[in-house]
């Protein structure tokens, strides 16, 4: 089968393309090759790169950006979506692409804005889904994310809105004012219950019972403990595998001495089947 070498025009590189395909890339910079079927003209169709904005429309800039994202390429990747952005303010697909990654990448939250571009220029729900769920990944617990995501999806289009503004400006918060709010927004949700438990553990090791007399635990203690026997009995009315996943965490915190007097309290609590 014939091949035929060319260079690459943008950085110099080999290019080979195989006489019976439409396109190639370049080995070097992975330049996009296209080739008319006259294949005596093909050094005259090398008219799109990867890499390079000139010529390119929207959609093109987009498939780009993501092909850049798929070879580790962020920030090439995020210039794209910018020059797709600039071409088209109302592109979601661009504005997706540029909150994922970073959006003006001057900081952490510098995604936040262009989430929020994101989501207005949303024209369906699943765009508004998808928005939704990429956003809330900058949250510091995977279980608070997940519990907001399962909540978004089936709360109508009001709720939706205010789930989503809330969910903006807890990005970058402390977890413990994260999960007050999901608590708020999924009351009955066992894994934002845990997700609070697992946060609010370290202030029970090494803790003790008050008094020879008095063999409860302190208050700030109890209060621990009383999140932990929520989202337990929460799992266990959801289902066998949820209430082994808590189960399974306070087993492995009565492997650590610090935690045994908690334990046993605990323990004692789930046996006898609550407060």
């Amino acid at each position: 089968m014939a091949q035929i070498k060319l260079t690459c025009e943008q950085c110099g590189g080999s290019v080979e393309l195989d006489n019976t395909r439409e396109f190639g890339f370049c080995k070097h910079c992975k330049g996009k090759i296209l080739i008319t079927p006259d294949i005596t003209n093909v050094t005259q169709n090398i008219t799109k790169h990867v890499y390079g904005h000139q010529g390119k429309d929207v959609e093109e800039l987009v498939v780009d950006g993501n092909k850049l994202l798929e070879l580790g390429n962020d920030k090439k990747a995020n210039e794209k979506f910018k020059k797709a952005i600039d071409i088209e303010p109302k592109c979601w697909h661009a504005w997706l692409g540029y909150a994922t990654t970073g959006g003006a990448r001057t900081g952490y939250l510098s995604c936040v804005p262009a989430y929020k571009n994101a989501y207005n220029a949303a024209t369906e729900t699943e765009q508004e889904i998808e928005t939704f769920k990429s956003m809330v990944r900058h949250l510091p617990d995977r279980d608070f994310a997940d519990a907001l995501i399962k909540e978004y999806k089936v709360a109508d289009v009001k709720k939706r809105h205010e789930m989503f503004d809330l969910a903006v400006g807890v990005i970058g918060c402390d977890e413990s004012e994260i999960a007050k709010l999901v608590i708020d927004l999924c009351p009955n949700d066992w894994r934002v219950w845990f997700a609070l438990a697992k946060i609010r553990q370290l202030r029970v090791r090494w803790v003790e019972t008050e008094g020879f007399f008095n063999k409860k635990l302190p208050r700030d203690a109890m209060d621990v403990l009383n999140v932990f026997m929520r989202a337990y009995q929460l799992a266990k009315n959801e289902s066998e595998a949820a209430k082994k996943l808590v189960l399974s965490h306070i087993s492995s915190m009565a492997n650590e001495q610090s935690y045994k007097v908690f334990v046993r309290e605990l323990n004692a609590q789930i046996e006898h089947g609550g407060y």
